[in-house]
């Protein structure tokens, strides 16, 4: 790490990770991270943040007010059933959480974070807002996790469409080795 220390505290360890105290010292109780107990703390080796750190390649482009955008249909079809998908909504918090997390990597402005969950499988009302802060130029960049899951198949027109409005999309899972 930058500062050459041997030890770290689980403070020092959930500022450097972007993560909460409570989850630093829920990973040494599961075994995820190594650490030492000394008296009521838990110490961390430097060499456990580095195996736990992911690495972030730099983005090509050069952005300081970004959007960070999540779309997931909840309605799914199966035969004549319809039901509305749980486990998706979980997975919308852990994509933000990812992109926020990039964000801040980059000094980034976060402006907006809008969740488009889709109930009956034809809504994207959050895709329309997109595009009215892209119209009104009020951002630089569309922070999504990935291309496909964001815009469904019409990504490759989706992203021209806010190219052409001067707004870029930042793949978060192109930056994440």
């Amino acid at each position: 790490m930058a500062s050459g220390k041997a030890y770290y505290t689980t403070k020092e360890v959930s500022r450097l990770l972007g993560v909460t105290d409570r989850t630093v010292r829920r990973w040494i109780r599961s075994g995820r991270m190594r650490a030492v107990r000394v008296r009521r703390k838990w110490l961390i080796p430097a060499s456990e943040l580095k195996a736990l750190q992911p690495v972030i390649r730099e983005p090509e482009v050069s952005v300081s007010r970004v959007v960070i955008y999540v779309y997931r249909p909840l309605f799914e079809e199966e035969g004549d059933k319809s039901s509305i998908s749980i486990p998706s909504l979980l997975s919308v918090d852990e994509e933000v959480y990812r992109c926020a997390r990039v964000a801040r990597r980059f000094k980034w402005r976060v402006i907006d974070v809008i969740r488009d969950l889709d109930y009956t499988g034809h809504d994207r009302n959050g895709l329309t807002r997109l595009m009215k802060l892209a119209k009104l130029h009020d951002v630089d960049a569309v922070l999504v996790y990935s291309k496909r899951e964001a815009f469904g198949e019409c990504y490759r027109f989706i992203e021209e469409a806010l190219e052409a409005l001067g707004v870029r999309v930042v793949e978060v899972k192109s930056l994440l080795k």
